[in-house]
């Protein structure tokens, strides 16, 4: 696991230390190693954290022909990938390298299995080609022009390139507007105008000046695969259990996250059976709350011979938020970042790798939205009660009803942001949106883009969740919260076979009656503690409605009841008081709303 960067530009390349000025911004990405090389045209570095081959890997690899390799991630089938190079290396980032000399890059990825971003570079041709994973597990900025083209891991070291190279570096309107929206800005539009992320499953070749962009994996939903429940629970639980044993490839000491549901007690199950002696962490709040699942996560860890340690989360909230602000680079209104923040800080104290559940939700049909998606001409009824319904608070059934009231009387377009965020929507931020620059792409249009009218309302819902929250939203929180402490996050649930076979299957395999998970729940019922099995589905939510109360009451107070804050010159004051009054949006997720706003403001005092 590697922080990378690069350079290359036509009026020649940055002296060294310039170079590893920025490159050692992302040191906690990588605190085992730092190198970097220089040519007259090119810079190519990494901050190396030792996984897997930890006496050897060293980066970049190179040969005596001019071909450089810079990775960050890992292939978990390396060992296999090897074997079949005749080759001895520990390394995966060996492997790969040789892997992509035999056979190109293109040809090299089809066959790793794994999380990764790289950049290679080929003298002769005098061209990069940048690459990330299927899912987007592992992150790649990039900014260029004809003359030149930068990139790395995080957007502080791609910031500090551009600086170096007396690029300007000027705030995003956009994706502001689309924070708003979203919680979080969507891939691959970042804070900074004219810098992207690479998309996920994507190569990107740059060379002459010109860069083109190709992908070499997508979701494919149809056709649906004729097979039996019981052939589909075989598949299934064979893939995850596979998936989860080649995770546990690492030469350093491994964990996993543990919680009281059932993905992250599935992984501690399938993980038991090829480890031993495995840490097992769950975070547990000073205060009564239902987020508190210590003690269905011990009876687990117990029936599994897991060693189990409770993270009492007994920092400040505040400082968490002050530290979450620079750990993610851009606005990221996710409250469970900062308990993710908390995880890590205290995990790196035991272990560099840690296995968690991400993923599960959006694979099998986890959240309570995707029962409504797949009931959803069901429920057209309910948007005529719609005015009649009390509000209710979000996570009670009434609250619920009323949202799906509301999601049943909007168009499918705009039906996402009702199902998810909750927060604003184009016609809301239209009214009080302070620039004079129209937006160039709405919400909505963001969304059409991955939209498929031949899709099943569920596999839609669960197609824009994995372009939008899980993306940049999820896999944004779990990587940079865990490399803030250089800790490897691996997520089994991600893998891209498990993808590709889920996909295939019918919707009641995901979602049968009031069941969710409905395939999950039947293969692994009777292998997980009952405490499981039976608890109700509770989200990984900060106590956020508790800490706007109280923790981050004054500061709220200080910021953002301030006519002169920065947030101000794009969104109207008068409207903002409204909300935090509480005299307008109250049907909507205005704890998040309020949130979103504060790491808006929060971001823009100590980036702008």
């Amino acid at each position: 696991m590697c922080g990378i960067a690069g350079v290359w530009s036509k009026n020649g390349a940055l002296e060294k230390d310039k170079f590893d000025s920025a490159l050692k911004l992302m040191t906690h990405r990588g605190p085992d190693e730092s190198h970097s090389i220089k040519s007259s045209s090119i810079n190519l570095g990494t901050q190396r954290l030792k996984i897997i081959g930890i006496e050897s890997g060293q980066q970049p690899v190179s040969d005596n022909e001019g071909n450089y390799l810079a990775f960050n991630g890992a292939i978990y089938n390396y060992p296999e990938i090897a074997k079949s190079l005749n080759s001895s290396s520990q390394s995966d980032t060996e492997v790969l390298f040789q892997l992509i000399l035999k056979q190109g890059a293109k040809n090299a990825i089809e066959t790793c299995r794994g999380m990764f971003a790289f950049a290679f570079y080929d003298e002769k041709e005098n061209s990069f080609l940048l690459a990330r994973d299927r899912m987007g597990q592992k992150p790649l900025y990039y900014y260029q022009d004809s003359t030149i083209l930068l990139f790395a891991s995080e957007l502080k070291s791609l910031k500090k390139l551009m600086q170096l190279k007396d690029i300007a570096v000027e705030i995003n309107e956009n994706a502001i507007y689309h924070y708003l929206c979203f919680s979080n800005i969507p891939e691959p539009e970042t804070i900074y105008k004219n810098v992207y992320s690479i998309p996920p499953a994507h190569f990107l070749k740059y060379q002459n000046g010109e860069l083109h962009s190709s992908p070499y994996w997508e979701h494919q939903y149809l056709p649906k695969e004729n097979i039996s429940f019981a052939d589909a629970k075989k598949k299934t639980q064979q893939t995850i259990e596979e998936s989860v044993k080649i995770r546990l490839r690492a030469d350093v000491s491994k964990g996993l996250f543990l919680s009281g549901g059932w993905d992250s007690s599935i992984i501690a199950y399938e993980a038991s059976k090829h480890a031993q002696n495995l840490k097992a962490f769950t975070v547990e709040y000073p205060f009564k709350t239902t987020q508190n699942e210590s003690q269905i996560a011990k009876e687990t860890s117990n029936q599994f011979g897991l060693n189990h340690q409770i993270i009492k989360i007994d920092k400040s909230p505040l400082s968490l938020l002050e530290k979450s602000i620079s750990t993610f680079d851009q606005p990221l209104a996710d409250s469970s970042a900062l308990p993710n923040l908390a995880i890590a800080e205290s995990a790196s104290q035991y272990v560099k790798v840690m296995l968690n559940g991400d993923g599960g939700d959006e694979l099998f049909g986890g959240y309570r939205r995707y029962f409504t998606a797949k009931n959803i001409q069901k429920f057209t009824v309910t948007k005529y009660f719609k005015k009649l319904l009390p509000i209710g608070s979000r996570r009670s059934k009434l609250g619920f009803l009323n949202r799906i009231s509301r999601i049943a009387d909007s168009p499918s377009s705009e039906r996402y942001l009702l199902y998810t965020t909750d927060m604003f929507q184009d016609a809301d931020i239209s009214t009080f949106w302070n620039r004079p620059q129209e937006i160039q792409k709405s919400s909505v249009d963001l969304l059409s883009k991955h939209f498929d009218s031949k899709l099943s309302d569920l596999d839609q819902l669960m197609h824009w969740d994995r372009n939008f929250n899980l993306l940049s939203g999820i896999l944004v929180k779990m990587d940079r919260a865990s490399m803030a402490h250089s800790i490897e996050a691996r997520s089994p649930f991600l893998d891209h076979h498990l993808f590709e076979i889920s996909n295939q299957f019918p919707d009641s395999f995901k979602v049968s009656g009031f069941n969710r998970k409905h395939i999950l729940r039947s293969i692994y019922a009777d292998k997980l503690p009952k405490a499981v099995t039976k608890a109700p589905k509770t989200s990984f939510e900060a106590p956020l409605r508790n800490w706007l109360q109280h923790d981050f009451k004054e500061l709220m107070k200080d910021l953002l009841f301030n006519p002169q804050a920065k947030i101000y010159k794009y969104v109207n004051y008068t409207e903002i008081m409204l909300l935090m009054k509480g005299v307008k949006y109250q049907e909507r997720n205005t704890d998040y709303m309020i949130y979103a706003l504060l790491v808006l403001e929060m971001w823009l005092q100590e980036n702008d």
